[in-house]
C-alpha cells in the first residue's frame, strides 16, 4: 500500500472544528462512500481502494491515509485535493 500523510496547523474555535468535522465525515460518506466511524477527534474511514484517519487537535491536523492497489496511481492527484481541502477548512496556515 502507498501511503500519504500530510499534517498542518490551524486556529479553528472548538465549534469551527466539530463543523469542519462533521463536513468532512459527510464528504467522504457521500462523495466517497467510504465507511466512517469517529472516537473523539479521529475519524477512521474505509472506503474502496483506502483506509484512513484524520485527527483533528486543537491546533493541528494530521491525515494518514493508505492507497491500495487501485487507487495508487492517483497519489499525486489524491494528495492534491486533500491539500486543497485542508487549505479551505483550515486556511492557509502552518504548510
Amino acid at each position: 500500500m502507498s501511503a500519504i500523510c500530510l499534517s498542518r496547523c490551524h486556529k479553528l474555535s472548538e465549534t469551527h472544528r466539530q463543523q469542519a468535522f462533521e463536513e468532512l465525515s459527510l464528504h467522504l460518506r457521500n462523495a466517497l462512500g467510504a465507511a466512517v466511524t469517529r472516537q473523539a477527534w479521529t475519524l477512521e474511514f474505509e472506503g474502496k481502494g483506502f483506509v484512513g484517519t484524520v485527527t483533528l487537535g486543537e491546533a493541528h491536523v494530521e491525515c494518514k491515509i493508505k492507497l491500495g492497489t487501485t487507487m495508487r496511481p492517483l497519489k499525486g492527484v489524491i494528495t492534491r485535493e486533500i491539500e486543497a481541502g485542508l487549505a479551505r477548512y483550515l486556511g492557509d496556515i502552518g504548510r
